[in-house]
């Protein structure tokens, strides 16, 4: 229309996810408001079937691949109240920016704990895609400190082997998927937080294992469709 002018950063005016996650920029326990969040999933698979283990919203920056650029949304409240919220969807979020040191009874080691924006109102902007995922090095996933620049970001995991049988806590089913996994504490998963797993057996190889990575005491990889689980060829 006449008169009109067009918006000049499609993005938005707030901050990137990664100017606030990653540590050195000091936020934690701030009020952010950031713009251009596309959601990668949404969990709507409960595992656990009690109703506490689906909800979780996560999402990275537009077209971001760089570390820090994931962030996992507690609580959203959208607007419009009546959005569904779909991948590829673009989101400005205003909410604090948390690391959680316990979730319920279960307190984390210290100087670990579980980043989340907490309660962010999350207003739609428009529809985009997904970033494709980021080609990262399983081992970087044993370490904490290492392993939080890829937190709830999407990662694929190439030549991957799940090296023990799959456990089952309370729904809760994960493998090891580091060769180290015998001699490292809290080493590196698959886990069926975002869809069920298939039966695998102990040694199965992957030419790639693709998923969110996640985090509770230890990091996971959560594929989000059986497409993200690639057999390697016998």
């Amino acid at each position: 229309d006449v008169g009109v002018k067009p918006n000049p950063n499609p993005i938005g005016s707030g901050v990137h996810i990664r100017d606030v996650v990653d540590p050195s920029k000091n936020m934690a326990g701030a009020t952010v408001d950031v713009s251009g969040a596309v959601v990668l999933t949404i969990d709507t698979y409960d595992e656990t079937a009690n109703g506490k283990s689906a909800g979780t919203v996560y999402v990275q920056d537009i077209g971001s691949q760089a570390a820090f650029s994931g962030a996992s949304l507690y609580s959203p409240a959208f607007v419009p109240s009546n959005l569904r919220v779909v991948p590829g969807d673009t989101l400005d979020l205003l909410g604090q920016y948390v690391i959680e040191s316990s979730i319920g009874a279960a307190s984390f080691a210290a100087g670990e704990g579980l980043a989340q924006i907490s309660k962010p109102t999350a207003t739609f902007r428009y529809e985009y895609q997904t970033p494709a995922p980021l080609v990262i090095d399983v081992e970087d996933l044993n370490d904490y400190n290492k392993g939080f620049q890829w937190e709830n970001m999407l990662v694929t995991i190439q030549n991957a082997t799940v090296y023990d049988a799959l456990a089952d806590v309370s729904g809760r089913v994960t493998g090891h998927i580091s060769a180290d996994y015998a001699t490292t504490t809290n080493a590196v998963q698959i886990s069926n937080e975002l869809m069920p797993l298939p039966a695998i057996a102990a040694g199965t190889k992957f030419k790639s294992i693709t998923g969110v990575v996640t985090w509770f005491f230890n990091y996971h990889i959560a594929p989000r469709t059986p497409d993200d689980l690639v057999l390697a060829t016998p």
